[in-house]
């Protein structure tokens, strides 16, 4: 085989791990998985991580240039969990409709004016006595109904979190939790920006004792949208980012995206129209994070080796191959962007993983860490 056919075929893994799995892999039942009831042998393993670029992610797909990486079979091959809720067009006011409590969470329905729809949002007040700060958290590509802050971190039992609000909207469905430009057939209407910076806002300072301090954080693609809205607004004082990407504009960010949204049956060009439009440019956060001087920045990455952990966080063998490969993008992505930070002289922490896949272990390694270094930000 050709070096151009090898590269091909090996850029065509990506394409191939984002429908075989999504880049946040379904978790295993037990924390206690024997990586042999996945039929994972080591020469299997070896294999599988052998069969990966082990040099630049970002450089393999620049190979095939500006084409787009093909998707395999037709369709969406990872079903939403849920469908996001239909548009009303006598919705005209942002309102708060009610809440429900169970346990220590509340769950706020709100009827979203930017989306014309009703929007499900977790809350987990402050189990302090005096005013908090809010910290709001952005799901991964599949965000369901119940978020991963809650299925997997256990955010509600975290002592790091006990003196902040958390604050998390769900159901943004591959949605980048960005303003879409038109309305998807699949993916619905999404404006997820106008909503969290303008109309979620004002409903958290009216229900929740503040001490009006804003940090924001996210995994994987919401890592990603977490530091761009941090870098564009001056909402938030402070950003964590677990496993994100910060440039939408080269090859990686772009077909990353793409691929993330296709496979869920949405169209890329919905979002923010065709590739490097601007739109396009104005997500790239790595060309423009001026707006993040002065703010507690963490973000973090691991390098897609496979951990002692790793295979306890995958029921399906098959998508080990997407938390190779997108880990394996993400370190290089987060390397640019700790370059460019530097460069700017724009304070910082980022850390890096000697082992881990894109997924919620990996994730969760470092999640308090990263919180109790935002945390001065938030105290006032």
């Amino acid at each position: 085989m050709s070096i151009r056919r090898s590269r091909l075929a090996t850029a065509g893994a990506l394409a191939a791990a984002l429908v075989l799995g999504s880049a946040a892999p379904a978790p295993a039942q037990s924390d206690d998985l024997d990586p042999a009831s996945l039929g994972l042998d080591p020469e299997t393993i070896v294999e599988i991580a052998g069969s990966l670029p082990v040099g630049s992610t970002a450089d393999l797909l620049g190979s095939v240039g500006s084409a787009d990486v093909p998707l395999i079979g037709a369709g969406s091959s990872s079903p939403l969990h849920g469908t996001p809720s239909e548009v009303d067009e006598s919705i005209t006011e942002t309102t708060f409709l009610r809440a429900e409590k169970s346990g220590s969470y509340e769950y706020w329905y709100i009827n979203s004016a930017a989306m014309q729809r009703e929007v499900v949002v977790e809350v987990v007040p402050s189990r302090g006595e005096r005013p908090a700060p809010v910290l709001y958290m952005l799901d991964g590509v599949d965000s369901p109904a119940t978020s991963g802050f809650k299925s997997r971190a256990k955010i509600d039992k975290r002592e790091a979190f006990e003196d902040v609000h958390v604050v998390t909207p769900t159901r943004a469905y591959a949605a980048y939790w960005t303003d879409w430009e038109q309305d998807d057939p699949t993916l619905g209407r999404n404006k997820w920006e106008t909503f969290l910076t303008e109309e979620l806002p004002d409903i958290v300072e009216a229900k929740l004792a503040t001490n009006g301090k804003n940090g924001i954080g996210g995994i994987s693609m919401g890592g990603q949208a977490a530091m761009h809205l941090a870098a564009t607004h001056d909402l938030y004082d402070a950003v964590m980012s677990f496993s994100g990407y910060y440039s939408t504009m080269d090859q990686l960010g772009y077909q990353t995206i793409r691929l993330t949204v296709e496979t869920r049956g949405g169209d890329v060009q919905n979002m923010w129209g065709p590739f490097r439009s601007e739109r396009w440019r104005e997500n790239d956060t790595i060309a423009h994070p001026e707006g993040l001087r002065g703010k507690k920045v963490y973000f973090n990455a691991a390098n897609g080796e496979i951990g002692a952990d790793d295979l306890t966080a995958y029921s399906d063998p098959a998508a080990i191959p997407v938390g190779i490969v997108l880990e394996r993008g993400v370190l290089e992505g987060t390397k640019d962007f700790e370059r460019v930070l530097k460069a700017k002289d724009i304070d910082h922490l980022a850390e890096y993983a000697d082992t881990g896949l894109h997924n919620w272990n990996t994730f969760l390694e470092k999640f308090d860490d990263g919180f109790n270094y935002i945390k001065p930000a938030l105290q006032g």
